[in-house]
């Protein structure tokens, strides 16, 4: 037999946790479902704007609309959740990376037992993503990462940390760049007459509100335009460049918690400050240009100027783990955090059944108070099971479904010592 597929067979998949990362993991997880619940719950369009769930109220005839609680709740999820997350998970993404490659350093393994290793389970990640996709939400984010983990991650997670930096941060800029430019060029045809960023509210509503195979011909139609047109204009490029700065704080020792508690207190405060500051005048000079579609303008700078906000919850976090504050609350987000995987998954699960019409059927019908509170729910069944289940358990279901598939045996998943997460 190869050596090499001996050792992939037989290499022990398991590292130290490291605290750090599964509690900003576990609050990216929990945050990110504030963006997602609209796009679960009502038109794509109404993530640009709140007049979107009062237009879909009119034509459904059960309006009117909360119009200043929807415009509130827009303005918390754009200030506060939008962009912030995607940015600490795709970081992570690509600390985990960093992670994975040093099972295969100096402990009798080779590193080309590792890219195999990483590749497949990067294939993987791409066939649960897919199922994801096309049976149950349009939204799937883990294509993304997985493909993009394909590029060059793996190879470049031995550069300097300041290169990483430098080179991340040059990439994603320029993601933006373009990204700017082609919803700027949208917005002014919009706002000149010449096309409407709005139109197919309506298709939309009767679609998710339909039976399965409507539900399922609608999703195709939205899923194909994420795939075809929104991963190659901006993600592949974006993804990689946030991975590479995620991989680059991880080798610094930023994301792991290896700096003094100075360090992330100045994090903090500077982070949050001026996320806050930067976020604000983005929302604003938006609107500015834009009445009609300046939260499609936002979204397009909002991720950018949010990524001092988003190190600031980093801080704030590694913070209370490494000053032993919080210990419940920390706990409880290691814990959905060790179990990322699973729990986005129930969220869609969850989400789908309750707003599509062969579930509860609310889809355009529940607006940002009841939104809030049906967040909060879901947040509280992420955390409860992921308590629950660890206690008995070494990994979440889909984590130890996805491990075993990447070392292609069946792992053990009973914790060797029952009642400890």
């Amino acid at each position: 037999m190869d050596h090499t597929v001996s050792e992939v067979t037989h290499v022990e998949p398991t590292t130290r946790r490291i605290e750090a990362i599964d509690v900003v993991r576990g609050f990216a997880l929990l945050g990110i479902l504030g963006p997602n619940m609209l796009a679960f719950g009502w038109p794509e369009q109404a993530q640009w704007s709140p007049a979107v769930i009062g237009k879909s109220m009119e034509m459904l005839g059960t309006g009117p609309a909360h119009e200043a609680a929807n415009r509130a709740g827009h303005l918390i999820v754009e200030f506060f959740f939008f962009g912030k997350m995607m940015f600490l998970f795709s970081m992570l993404f690509g600390a985990g990376a960093v992670l994975f490659a040093r099972k295969f350093e100096g402990e009798g393994t080779t590193l080309k037992t590792g890219a195999v290793l990483w590749y497949r389970r990067m294939a993987w990640l791409v066939v649960i993503g897919l199922v994801h996709g096309v049976l149950f939400w349009y939204g799937d984010i883990l294509v993304f990462y997985a493909l993009t983990g394909m590029g060059m991650i793996w190879w470049v997670r031995r550069w300097e940390p300041k290169s990483l930096l430098a080179a991340g941060g040059g990439i994603y800029v320029l993601a933006t760049v373009l990204m700017v430019e082609l919803i700027s060029l949208a917005v002014w045809d919009h706002d000149a007459g010449k096309s409407d960023l709005f139109a197919g509210i309506a298709e939309q509503i009767v679609g998710y509100q339909g039976d399965w195979y409507m539900v399922f011909h609608q999703r195709l139609e939205d899923l194909s335009f994420m795939y075809l047109f929104v991963f190659p204009a901006y993600f592949v490029f974006a993804g990689s460049g946030m991975m590479m700065i995620g991989m680059g704080l991880m080798r610094m020792g930023v994301l792991s918690g290896e700096r003094p508690i100075g360090f992330y207190r100045k994090l903090a405060i500077v982070g949050l400050g001026l996320g806050c500051t930067l976020t604000a005048v983005a929302i604003w000079g938006s609107m500015q240009l834009s009445a009609d579609a300046s939260g499609f303008l936002f979204q397009s700078v909002g991720q950018l100027v949010g990524i001092p906000m988003a190190l600031g919850y980093a801080g704030v976090l590694i913070l209370l783990v490494k000053a032993g504050r919080l210990r419940r609350v920390t706990h409880a987000l290691a814990a959905v955090g060790r179990m990322a995987l699973t729990n986005y998954l129930l969220q869609t699960l969850i989400c789908t059944t309750l707003f599509y019409g062969y579930g509860f059927g609310l889809f355009a019908r529940v607006e940002y108070p009841q939104m809030g509170l049906i967040m909060l729910g879901v947040w509280g069944v992420n955390i409860a099971l992921s308590l629950v289940w660890l206690r008995f358990f070494r990994f979440g279901p889909m984590e130890w479904l996805w491990r075993c598939l990447t070392y292609w045996r069946v792992l053990p998943i009973r914790a060797s010592r029952p009642g400890g997460v």
